[in-house]
This record gives C-alpha cells, structure tokens and sequence, in this order.
C-alpha cells in the first residue's frame, strides 16, 4: 500500500515507511509545488521531517499523518483539486498502538507520556505544553482529516492515552475553582447580602418575615473546565473499555489512571458537550497547566461518540500529529528490559542490576556558589537514554537507544556522546542498542582506543521490536558488565 492512493473524500494520501526513500512522491505534485515544497534539513515537525539524502526525498522517524505543505504554510493539492495529505508508518511491522499496549504496564508509564519541560536544567518533567511532548505532538491548530477507520481508531487510542496521563497528573494539583454568585431563601439567617426585590416577592408578601432572600458568593471546583475534564473522562474510559475488551477492566496503567482521576473529579458535575464547549475558556496564571489537559479534552469530545445504544464510535476526522520513533522505541526498549530481569530504580536492592529513572540528568560543569565566573560555555546537562548500575560491584553500563539502520555508517555524534557518557559516570561499558533489521544480534565487545588506565568497553546490540525473546537483556544482564 506504499505510495499515493486512490483519492476519496478531496484527500489523496502519500503512504510511505519511515527512514525510506519517497519513490513516485513527485506524480501528484507540480513542479511549482515540488520546488515550494518545505523540506527539513534540522528537526522539523512540518511535512513529518522529510529531507534530502543523496539528493533523494526520505521519509524520517516521525511516523503520524500531516497535510503537506509549501514553505509559505499553505497546504498543497493536487491537479485535481484534493488536498495531498502525507502517512508515514514504522518500517517494522508493528503499529504505534501495538508499541503502547506493551509499555502501558511499565511503572514509569506516566513519566514517557507526559510533556517535557524546555529547560534541560529541570530535573522532573512538567506540564506545559502538549507540543512540548517528546513522543506525541499534535498540530491542534489545523482542521481535522476525514480519514478511514483504521486510522482513526490508532489516532483515538494515542489521544486517550496522552489525554489519561495528562488529567492524572493535572488531578495531582489542586482542581482549578472561582468564585460564583448564588442565591437562596435561608430561614433565620443572612448570608450575603438580601435581594430586595425578590424577597419582597417571595418573602414579605406572604408573611414570612422569618425568611430572607440572599445572594452570597462562594468558591466551587464544580466549574466548566472541571466539567468538561470530567465529560472527556467518562468518553475515553467507554473507548478504553470498547478497544482493549476484558483487559480494559484489569489492572494496568489505564485503568489505574481512569480510577484515580474519577476519584478525584467526583465532586464535579455530569454534563454533556461536545469540544466546542472548550471555545473561549482562559487558562492563565496559576491554572496555565489545565491548557494541555482541555486541549486534549476538547479532541476526545470530537474524536468520540457515544451512541443511544451504548455503542462507541470515533468520527473518522483526526487531529493532523507527529510520532517520534526515536523516543518510542527507547521507551520500549526500557520496558523490555524491565520484563526482562532488570529492576527499575523503584524497586531498587542491595544487588543485582537496576535501570536509573527516565529522564536522568546529570550536570555537566561542578558549580561553586561563591564564583563568580562567566566561563559556561559548556554548562548545562546531558541525559543518557539508559543508565544500569550493577549494585554487587558498583559498577555501571550506560547505554545509548538508537532508532536507525547501523549498516548506513557510523555517526560521530554518537561516537562523542558515549566517550562522553563513559567519562562522566565512570563508566567500563558502554554500547547502543539499535532496531534489529531482521534477527537479533549480540557482536563482540570491543575495546576503546583510550590513555585511561582503566579498561573501556564497547558493546553494539540489535534488539528486535515486539518479539518474545529475553536474548538482549540476558546478555545486559549476565555479560555486559564483565
């Protein structure tokens, strides 16, 4: 199915693997538009990344779907009038929801899906932006794509799935709340102030000057944005239950997110609406973190029905988003592991080998408080993708996911950063952990050319995606560390 497709509905779509070379993607386009088109050469989320390689078009290890478009932003279309939409899809064979089913038990769950903070200096990661996800991003500006239900169904699974992380980690934090007038015919008592008028009305008229008709004000998280929060809720735990069967209901990230964050807006009143109701809300100051959160909210309100029946079905129009493959698959690769023998930093012990926290940073320059010194020009931190500490000897691996085809050559990007890694936490192993092409592999180590008076090692390894196979982390575990 690779390549341009029939058009239907005014939408033609380009269907290409990621990291391939885009044949034929110039049948359907102008000249015109061809030289317009806008290319990427640093990291880009327009057009999905594609860029020149060898003079040929490629594809990038962003996976998603998006309208093409020219340099200027306009959307690109066809001699025909339909608009040219790009699908890029993993080159291995596996879905993007495949990938997330198998990661949704790890206990680091949370801390994958949520947005990054910019700042490198920030230790945890923070609600921000969703654009600021280093997995998911989303281009909440652009109209939906009427698409076909196989590809809606992937897009309403990645929604609920940032849409779940986000509101467990918003209910956290304090419930947003204002505010609001109300009014009340209390008995013997005044509250606020009387409303003359209708206590006249209501009151003096009938000889009941034991009553008073009050207005008062009093602060409620029983407000719109909650309600709209708690609408989402609801229609994303009826696409759980509906996509996933039985599984929906046992114990797993999604129905412990589901179970806290109902527990939390329980107090918030049951309204329906559709994502409109998300129009014209202002989400600043101190309450600027509900932004993300209603912004997903307002997807899963338009992306998801719920028929008189009970049956649950997506619209078939999805919001235009990116995936990186280079994140997902180092998600994966951490939760593989963890299935696979290696403890997480969680359930830490007096031996064995543990997995450090994602998103780990370590400082690059010692600061002293007390000087004064403008001399930072490499200041700031570095974040290997995955460090393991062996706490029999103390002795630790760090490692280095790669989303890439080896055989293309060597990078020297790469090549610094692990020296880097091995002489900033005294590391004896190093190595890379690439996508497997086809089989498995484990080379031989190999030694580092070094002055140090300590011995380096370099391990290669091709862990194969979604297949039942501990070989990998067996060797992590039994002879990485030697």
């Amino acid at each position: 199915m690779n390549g341009w497709q029939v058009p239907k509905d005014g939408i033609r779509i380009y269907i290409i693997p990621d990291n391939s070379p885009m044949h034929g993607f110039s049948e359907h386009i102008s000249d015109e538009d061809l030289d317009r088109l806008y290319v990427s050469y640093g990291e880009s989320r327009i057009n999905l990344g594609i860029h020149y390689f060898k003079k040929q078009l490629y594809s990038s290890n962003l996976v998603g779907i998006a309208r093409l478009k020219n340099i200027d932003g306009d959307n690109i279309h066809d001699s025909e009038g339909n608009e040219l939409v790009l699908k890029v899809i993993p080159r291995f064979n596996v879905t993007v929801v495949e990938l997330l089913n198998y990661i949704r038990d790890d206990d680091e769950f949370d801390r994958y899906m949520a947005p990054q903070t910019i700042s490198n200096r920030q230790v945890e990661k923070d609600i921000e932006a969703v654009d600021r996800n280093e997995i998911f991003y989303f281009f909440e500006h652009e109209k939906p794509l009427r698409v076909e239900d196989g590809i809606s169904n992937e897009n309403s699974i990645i929604t609920v799935t940032v849409f779940l992380t986000l509101l467990r980690l918003l209910c956290k934090r304090p419930l947003m709340g204002r505010m609001l007038k109300d009014e009340e015919n209390l008995t013997g008592k005044v509250k606020g102030k009387i409303v003359i008028e209708k206590n006249i009305k209501t009151n003096s008229i009938h000889g009941r000057n034991d009553r008073f008709y009050c207005q008062y004000l009093h602060y409620t998280d029983d407000i719109i944005e909650n309600q709209i929060l708690k609408a989402a809720l609801l229609k994303a735990k009826r696409f759980i239950l509906d996509y996933l069967g039985d599984y929906g209901k046992d114990a797993n990230n999604y129905s412990s997110m589901i179970s806290y964050c109902t527990k939390a807006l329980r107090k918030i009143s049951d309204i329906s609406c559709s994502g409109s109701a998300c129009n014209g809300l202002k989400l600043t100051g101190c309450y600027a973190y509900y932004r993300p959160v209603i912004i997903m909210a307002k997807m899963i309100l338009d992306d998801i029905s719920i028929e008189s029946n009970g049956a649950v079905n997506t619209t078939g129009y999805v919001v235009p988003y990116a995936i990186s493959m280079d994140t997902l698959f180092e998600v994966y690769v951490r939760a593989y592991l963890k299935k696979n023998g290696i403890c997480s930093y969680k359930d830490k012990t007096d031996s064995g080998i543990i997995l450090e926290k994602y998103d780990h940073k370590i400082e690059v320059l010692t600061e002293d408080e007390n000087l004064n010194n403008p001399g930072k020009y490499i200041s700031g931190s570095i974040k290997p993708d995955l460090i393991l500490v062996d706490q029999d000897n103390d002795s630790t691996l760090v490692i280095d996911v790669k989303y890439k085809d080896y055989t293309s050559g060597n990078s020297r990007n790469d090549r610094l950063q692990l020296l880097a890694y091995s002489m900033m936490l005294n590391a004896n192993n190093i190595g890379i952990i690439l996508p497997a092409q086809d089989n498995e592999e484990i080379f031989d180590p190999r030694k580092i050319n070094s002055l140090e008076k300590r011995l380096v090692k370099y391990h290669q390894l091709l862990l194969g995606v979604m297949k039942e196979d501990s070989t990998i982390a067996d060797y992590i575990k039994n002879k990485a560390f030697d």
